[in-house]
C-alpha cells in the first residue's frame, strides 16, 4: 500500500493505493493520527486506487472517524470501488461513515460552513492564518501588588493582595492559594488564571501544580505578590497553523498585533508546542529568603533562584497561556513598563499539559479552552520566553484599557 498526502483548500486528501489489510492498516492509522495531531480535522480518503480492504482496514477507518467527530471534524471516503464497498455494506458501516461519490460532493458538503466567516490567509512559508472578529469593545486590566520587590526577594505579609475569582477572568503573576499567610508563604509560584480557573506552580524543591477550578459563587482567595488581571470579551480569535515550521512566540504576537488597532492587548493561547523555552522560580521571594548579595537575577544567585531551559523543551505538548503584548513599548502605560522583561514587548505565563486533540474550528475556541483547562492534567506553570515555538492553535485577543 502507498499513501500520498496533499492539501486541497481546507482539508487533507490521502490518496491510498493498493491493499489495506492487517499488514498495511497500521500505516494508514499512523498517517491519519499524524494529520489529526498536526491540527487537521477534515481528512478525505481517496479510495479510487484501492484494490482490496479487509476488516483490519475498516477498523482503522472507524477509529479515525471516532477521533475526529468529537473534535468537529470528519473522515470522508470518496471514489470507493464497488468490490471494496461491499465490506462497508456487509458490516453496516456505510450507515455511519461519511461516504461520497467524488470530490465535487466533498466540496459541496463542507461549503455551507464557510469556516465561520473567518478570513483566511496563507504566507509564503506555508503558515496559514484565520481571523474571526468578535464583538466591538475593550477589556480592562488592573495591576495587582508590586513586582518591584521581586528582584530583591523582599516581600512581607503586608504585600500579599487577595483577589476573588469573580473579579478576574484572565491573569498572570506570582500567587498562591490559601487563607492563612503562614500556610502559603512558601508556596507562591508562577501563576496563570484562565476563565477564572487558577493554576500555580509553587516555588519549592519538587513542585506540583496547585489549582482551583471556578464554580459560580466561588469565594476562595487568590493570594498575589504581584500580577495583572484582565477582564473582557475577545475582540477576535486568530487561528494559526505553522506545523511545517513552528513559529516563535514573538512572531505570533506580532501577527496578532496586526489584527487589532489597540496598542496594548491581552492574548489567551491554546496551542501545540513545537519546542518551548521557559523559566520559573525555585524559591519564594519573601524577605526571609532574601539573597545575601545582589539580586535574584545576578549571576551569583541566578541558578539558586531560577529553573530555566537553555534549549527548546517540551515538544508536542498542549500549551494554554495568558499574557499581555505591547505593540510599541514606548506607548505602554508607565505603570506596566516593569512587567515587560528587558527590552521585550510581551509577558506571558503558560500551563503545560500532555498533548491531546481539540476541536480545530475557530468558532469553538472558547468552548475548547474551557474543556482543556478543566479536563486535561496540567504538568507545570511557567513564564514563557519569546523564543518558544508553537506549531498550531489559537490566540484570543482582548483589547485593553485601564480599569
Amino acid at each position: 500500500m502507498n499513501i500520498h498526502s496533499k492539501r486541497c483548500d481546507n482539508f487533507i486528501v490521502l490518496e491510498v493505493q493498493g491493499r489495506i489489510d492487517g499488514i498495511s492498516a497500521p500505516e494508514l492509522k499512523r498517517t491519519i493520527d499524524h494529520h489529526a495531531a498536526t491540527g487537521e480535522r477534515l481528512i478525505v480518503l481517496d479510495f479510487s486506487a484501492v484494490s482490496y480492504m479487509s476488516s483490519a482496514g475498516l477498523r482503522v477507518i472507524v477509529q479515525g472517524q471516532k477521533t475526529l467527530k468529537p473534535l468537529g471534524g470528519d473522515l470522508i471516503l470518496v471514489a470507493i470501488p464497488e468490490l471494496v464497498r461491499d465490506i462497508f455494506r456487509v458490516s453496516g458501516m456505510d450507515q455511519f461513515l461519511t461516504i461520497l461519490p467524488d470530490f465535487q460532493a466533498v466540496q459541496q458538503s463542507i461549503q455551507p460552513d464557510a469556516r465561520n466567516d473567518a478570513r483566511v490567509t496563507t504566507e509564503p512559508d506555508g503558515s496559514r492564518y484565520e481571523w474571526k472578529k468578535g464583538p466591538d469593545g475593550h477589556g480592562r486590566y488592573f495591576l495587582i501588588g508590586n513586582n518591584g520587590k521581586l528582584v530583591q526577594a523582599a516581600y512581607r505579609q503586608q504585600d500579599n493582595v487577595v483577589v476573588k475569582p469573580a473579579k478576574i477572568r484572565f491573569g498572570f503573576g506570582l500567587a498562591a492559594l490559601g487563607e492563612d499567610f503562614g500556610d502559603f508563604k512558601s508556596l507562591y509560584g508562577e501563576t496563570l488564571i484562565v476563565g477564572r480557573h487558577f493554576f500555580s506552580y509553587p516555588a519549592v524543591e519538587r513542585p506540583l501544580v496547585d489549582f482551583s477550578l471556578y464554580q459560580p459563587g466561588s469565594d476562595h482567595s487568590f493570594n498575589f505578590l504581584y500580577g495583572l488581571g484582565m477582564n473582557g470579551n475577545f475582540s477576535g480569535v486568530l487561528r494559526f497553523d505553522s506545523s511545517q515550521e513552528p513559529a516563535d512566540l514573538a512572531k505570533l504576537a506580532e501577527v496578532a498585533g496586526t489584527m487589532t488597532d489597540a496598542p496594548l492587548f491581552a492574548v489567551v493561547i491554546l496551542a501545540k508546542s513545537g519546542g518551548i523555552q521557559w523559566m520559573h522560580l525555585k524559591k519564594t521571594p519573601i524577605l526571609e529568603n532574601h539573597p545575601e548579595n545582589g539580586t535574584i537575577f545576578d549571576a551569583v544567585n541566578f541558578h539558586q533562584w531560577m529553573n530555566f531551559t537553555p534549549e527548546p523543551d517540551d515538544f508536542n505538548k498542549t500549551v494554554v497561556a495568558c499574557g499581555i503584548v505591547g505593540k510599541n513599548i514606548r506607548t505602554v502605560p508607565p505603570e506596566l513598563i516593569s512587567l515587560f522583561p528587558g527590552d521585550g514587548n510581551l509577558h506571558i505565563h503558560a500551563a503545560i499539559y500532555d498533548y491531546g486533540l481539540w476541536n480545530n474550528d475557530i468558532g469553538n475556541f472558547e468552548t475548547e479552552l474551557e474543556r482543556i483547562v478543566t479536563d486535561f492534567n496540567v504538568q507545570k506553570v511557567v513564564h514563557l520566553l519569546p523564543a518558544s515555538r508553537l506549531a498550531h492553535g489559537f490566540i484570543g485577543i482582548i483589547e485593553l484599557e485601564q480599569n
